[in-house]
């Protein structure tokens, strides 16, 4: 044990987490600390390499200022988990389940009697002044009375020992679904450890929510449909959302996934609307139902409100839950705590004044170091202001700011957090750490998850706890008393289950993007294919006249590309290798195309990020090394190396059909997929061909050896002809071929059969899609090649252009009949006010 903790050294003036006053291990620190003493320093470093290669690999991110994937960084989580002793962490539920009977008695006050402000028990512009406060929502009356089916509390370690809440989080309590998965990652990188400390599970909480969240349901049933609503992809806790949609099995929507007819939520899915009992939320408040609350969000349900306030809808937290998180209120909860609970805080707040009443303003001026500057009311981006840290003219600024508008700000006493211990470069370091509790209600109390999110400083001198500023993240651990009980969220017995094999909540927005991940994926394929049957006719040791297809290669790719080599035809590439290599590069690498590869790979990674919850997770692992793969390549100008790179591509795409093809059921969600590979791969192929094979030359045959290796067709050739490859053969191997599954043939045979199982959704009107299919078929299947082969006077096949051309407008016709009757169209929704000006 001595090997780890002999160079640790505790941060002065701070409680140590892990060393007493004396400079010994804590009690309930000793078992972990002496099972990583057994491991080493290089054993517990090479573990943790893994786990973080396996942090990037499964995508778990935190979006840091709500932007595109630029600001998304992987998630920083330490090794150490930190250890809180039984007894007290027993103390800390009681005030947590106090702290949630509290808030949830604010909010029914609130919006219901108003007793506090009738009595003037609270400042009335706390509530009535405050936009948390939705007037709106009054009329909602939630089952049981709880407007918390779940509370996130930030806790935090005074110097004395003492735990106190900081913040308390009621409107989208997130973090939890990130708890879980650093409990996940610790335990299976250290699971002796894990095992040996006997430590407290957290899948009971989850199920506890699982339950909760079905006794809501207003129609009381076996199976009500319950949805997790997001925000979408540019929220900052994104990954957690469709984590939590994955681990317990509801469906992932958002916004516009979902209407409202007759006060009743809807479900839009393929099959018709499915009605939705219960909605857990993860946006915020004012962004959830633009006709009631805020008209500018484009992320909510028109009507939603009234859903909710005629009772056929519940929604988890309540509409109007955020006005308990509101800064200003933590200085009077106390006080509130005494008045409504008949009972002294469990859990004490951290010292803090709400500057809108004299006295407390005077008091936080004169002594403005101490202090920590918040703003009053949620909303506000703006950081926490540390005086002590200002500039004169700054602190001067800050203090007029607060005169003129006092009721603005609150100030917290700025008191050292508690210190843990980190992994950094080897050995253990003090941090500077907070806890994020979890507290979920049940239908006759409230239950604690044992244990947390754990959060820390980026360094030992810094204070601030934030994700958003590189913090890190740690699993919290509770010793249990007693032996661990296995908890899983699978049924305990199939006896009474309901055998189930359809897919009735398949939303058109998840059809539409799983319908352009199947595209992007074969645009990338053929993309990438293209490139590589390129650069080994480069990089081969032959004369520059000894490969006169590259020309022509390299028209089609900026023909495909929307890009024309610049200065015209590259005609002698071997030669001027110079403009080969920027060509290439540009067309791989260059982020300001729409239309290259690193386009494709791009947005196949952005809209898989949209169905995390419909994909296997060794499918978006693929995702994520395609991503690795071409940003690993984007400085190397050695065509030898990109032609290794692009090996990689094509092996890492070649998984990605396959995983799709065997880890997903064959129902609609895999069949749109598949349907956007199978057109585009189509599509594609014509317009290889048509600009490869349509104007023929003296060079034909290496053009055509080159047509079969892009489309992996050279070894079928060869064992069939046994002979120089010629037109006719070779169009009906890549063509008509029903066997071949590159072949145009092969890819509208499986088009057709989709299309057909897609006819048994309810839809109305005539399946045009299903005719635009069939006709297809036949077309291709009644092809003559004796007459579309032909070679006119000025050396062209226009019978072939023009075949070829009608396949590609057929397949794209056929896209758009799909796209019609299937996927998403958003419409922006308007309030009625802004719509006339104002005025209603």
């Amino acid at each position: 044990m001595d090997s780890l903790i002999s160079q640790y050294l505790p941060i002065p003036g701070t409680y140590s987490e892990m060393i007493n006053p004396e400079g010994s291990v804590r009690s309930h620190w000793e078992p972990m600390i002496k099972q990583l003493s057994a491991h080493g320093a290089a054993s517990i470093s090479n573990r943790w390499n893994h786990a973080r290669r396996a942090i990037r690999q499964n995508g778990i991110t935190y979006n840091v200022s709500g932007n595109e994937s630029d600001s998304r960084r992987p998630w920083e989580l330490d090794p150490v988990p930190m250890m809180i002793a039984p007894d007290e962490w027993e103390h800390i539920s009681e005030g947590l389940i106090q702290r949630m009977h509290l808030l949830n008695a604010v909010l029914a006050d609130s919006y219901g009697e108003q007793t506090l402000l009738k009595k003037g028990v609270l400042p009335s512009e706390l509530i009535l002044a405050n936009k948390a406060f939705l007037r709106s929502c009054c009329p909602i009356k939630p089952p049981d009375g709880q407007y918390l089916t779940m509370l996130a509390v930030d806790l935090a370690r005074a110097p004395n020992g003492e735990m106190r809440v900081v913040k308390d989080r009621t409107q989208t309590p997130s973090g939890a679904g990130y708890a879980l998965e650093n409990r996940l990652i610790v335990s299976r990188s250290f699971p002796t450890m894990y095992r040996d400390c006997k430590i407290k599970r957290l899948a009971g909480f989850f199920s506890t929510l699982c339950d909760r969240l079905m006794e809501l349901s207003p129609r009381k049933k076996d199976k009500p449909r319950i949805v997790i609503l997001t925000p979408g992809i540019l929220s900052e806790s994104y990954f957690e959302h469709a984590y939590l949609a994955r681990y317990l099995g509801f469906p992932l929507v958002q916004g516009n996934d979902l209407t409202v007819r007759d006060n009743q939520v809807f479900l839009k899915t393929l099959g018709g609307l499915r009605q939705v009992d219960v909605i857990l939320r993860r946006q915020n408040d004012s962004d959830c139902d633009p006709l009631e609350l805020d008209p500018s969000s484009m992320l909510g349900i028109p009507g939603l409100v009234q859903a909710a306030i005629s009772g056929e809808v519940v929604i988890a937290n309540s509409l109007g839950s955020g006005l308990a998180e509101t800064p200003a209120l933590l200085p009077f909860y106390p006080m509130l705590c005494r008045h409504l609970l008949k009972e002294e805080p469990k859990l004490w707040t951290v010292p803090t004044w709400w500057c809108g009443q004299n006295m407390e303003m005077n008091q936080v001026i004169e002594n403005l170091d101490d202090y920590v500057i918040k703003r009053a009311f949620a909303g506000s981006q703006e950081r926490p202001i540390f005086p002590k840290w200002l500039l004169p003219e700054q602190r001067e600024e800050l203090i007029n700011s607060i005169q003129d508008d006092p009721k603005r700000y609150i100030a917290q006493e700025n008191t050292a957090l508690s210190a843990a211990p980190c992994w950094v470069e080897g050995q253990l370091v003090p941090r500077h750490s907070m806890i994020r509790a979890f507290v979920v209600a049940t239908s006759d109390g409230w239950k604690v998850m044992p244990g947390g999110l754990g959060r820390t400083s980026s360094q030992t001198d810094s204070t601030v706890v934030s994700m958003e500023r590189g913090g890190g993240s740690k699993d919290i651990w509770i010793p249990a008393k007693d032996e661990i009980k296995k908890i899983s969220l699978l049924p305990t017995s199939g006896n009474d289950v309901e055998l189930s094999r359809g897919e009735d909540n398949l939303s058109s927005r998840v059809a539409d993007n799983l319908f352009w991940l199947g595209r992007y994926i074969q645009r990338a394929e053929l993309q990438t294919r293209m490139l590589r049957t390129i650069l080994r006719r480069l990089t081969e040791e032959t004369l520059p006249d000894g490969t006169p297809e590259l020309t022509e290669l390299l028209r089609t790719l900026g023909v495909m590309n929307d890009l024309p080599s610049e200065d015209g035809l590259i005609e002698r590439p071997v030669v001027d290798m110079d403009r080969t290599r920027a060509f290439i590069c540009h067309i791989i690498f260059d982020e300001g195309q729409s239309n290259n590869l690193y386009a494709a790979l791009k947005n196949a990674k952005k809209i898989g990020a949209t169905v995390r919850d419909r994909i296997s997770m060794d499918t978006w692992r693929i995702l994520d090394r395609l991503d690795t793969e071409l940003q690993g390549a984007a400085s190397e100008d050695d065509l030898t190396d990109i032609a290794d790179m692009l090996d990689n591509l094509i092996v890492l795409l070649s998984a990605f059909s396959g995983l799709g093809f065997e880890s997903m059921t064959h129902g609609y969600a895999w069949r749109f997929m598949d349907m956007g590979f199978r057109l585009e791969r189509a599509v594609m192929s014509a317009m290889v061909m048509k600009e490869l094979l349509t104007s023929p030359d003296q060079y034909e045959t290496p053009v055509l050896d080159a047509m079969l290796e892009i489309n992996s067709s050279l070894i079928t050739y060869r064992t069939r002809y046994q002979s120089t490859v010629a037109i006719l053969p070779l169009l009906d191997l890549l063509i008509a071929d029903h066997t071949n599954p590159r072949s145009i043939a092969f890819q509208l045979e499986l088009i057709n059969e989709h299309i057909r199982e897609l006819s048994h959704l309810p839809r109305l009107g005539q399946l045009t899609e299903q005719i635009q299919s069939e006709e297809l078929v036949r077309f291709v299947e009644d092809f003559n090649l004796s007459m579309i082969t032909g070679i006119d006077a000025v050396g062209n096949r226009p019978n072939l252009s023009e075949y070829l051309q009608r396949v590609i407008d057929m397949v794209q016709d056929l896209s758009v009949l799909i796209n019609d009757r299937y996927l998403s169209h958003v419409q922006p929704t308007h309030n009625l006010s802004s719509l006339l000006g104002g005025k209603v």
